[in-house]
């Protein structure tokens, strides 16, 4: 082994090993929390997450102002409006009860889960599905979309959706274990071929839209301001023939769940402006979801450009995009 490569290896090694100490106190942090909240009945777990989330909002500054920033543009007022920070605190409140329910999907049965989950239009994906092809079932973090996977596996329909694979290897494992045993298959988003071959092959796959603006993706107007979706949707639709299903699974006020389906889309092919109109059409839907209720809208990371000229340019590849023109150029 050369010097070169030893010293690499020296540099490296306690770097390496701090990840796995912390990759194992996650798991076993996590496995604990697991087996405590299972243990407690989930009318009790309930207010003590949303005490949690209350506290959480408090104190994770840096967190709060991406929340209130994100609220503000849905409901179209100032950051610092007391409906703005209402809405906030919510969603906190909301994302601590959505981890109890994720971490209660250990020992949630099928009974559980039909009185905990209602779903109001199962003939919408049952339609999708004609001729035993795959959906693209898009979402967003809002309500508990967890749940959407063991409610339509009550029903014979499987699930798939992209994780991160590359960290956390351990925990990655455990709850790729649990989702399986309720209809959902986790595809690591290194095997992105997986992907297709699910489709090919008549599963559904599940897709999350609300990741933020990224200069280069599909241009829309959500919610009434330019940022960009990701193509992948309708890409994966045009080539593959699957329809895009957008769905919801929102908390009620009793803290049971309601899924629904909105009208179906599909991109007919791949050309720019085709993936922008499906691309749009994907965001009025999964718009008109948040706007409902923002307070169940947990996203910790900006969704619309942050700086003047971001924003610049959000602004005028969504205008070319409405003019039919090739969005993916660059103007002269």
């Amino acid at each position: 082994m050369s010097s070169t490569a030893s010293a690499t290896e020296v540099k490296r090694t306690p770097a390496a090993a701090g990840e796995r100490r912390r990759e194992a106190l996650t798991y076993w942090a996590y496995r604990l929390g697991e087996r405590v909240i299972n243990l407690l009945p989930r009318w009790l777990v309930l207010p003590l997450a949303a005490a949690a989330g209350n506290a959480a909002h408090d104190v994770t500054g840096d967190k709060r102002a991406v929340v209130r920033a994100n609220v503000a543009h849905v409901l179209h007022l100032p950051i610092d409006h007391p409906r703005v920070k209402r809405a906030a605190r919510r969603a906190f409140r909301n994302y601590a009860k959505y981890l109890v329910d994720v971490m209660r999907l250990e020992t949630l049965t099928h009974d559980d889960v039909e009185k905990l989950v209602a779903i109001d239009n199962l003939e919408l994906l049952d339609e999708a599905r004609a001729g035993e092809r795959g959906v693209l079932l898009c979402t967003v973090h809002v309500g508990g979309m967890d749940l959407i996977a063991p409610a339509l596996y009550r029903f014979g329909h499987e699930m798939h959706v992209v994780a991160d694979d590359t960290t956390y290897g351990r925990l990655y494992e455990h709850l790729r274990g649990i989702r399986a045993r309720h209809g959902l298959t986790l595809i690591g988003w290194r095997s992105l071929r997986g992907l297709f071959r699910a489709l090919k092959a008549g599963s559904n796959l599940v897709l999350f839209c609300d990741g933020g603006y990224r200069d280069g993706d599909v241009p829309v107007d959500f919610l009434g301001e330019p940022t960009t979706f990701p193509a992948g949707p309708a890409a994966l639709s045009a080539r593959s023939g699957a329809p895009m299903l957008p769905v919801a699974c929102s908390r009620l006020g009793n803290d049971r769940f309601r899924t629904r389906g909105l009208p179906l889309i599909t991109a007919v092919n791949d050309s720019p402006a085709e993936t922008y109109r499906a691309t749009q059409a994907l965001a009025d839907a999964l718009g008109s979801v948040i706007a409902e209720d923002p307070g169940q809208w947990y996203m910790f990371r900006p969704v619309w450009p942050q700086t003047d000229a971001d924003r610049a340019r959000a602004r005028a590849a969504l205008d070319a995009a409405r003019r039919g023109e090739d969005w993916t150029k660059p103007s002269a």
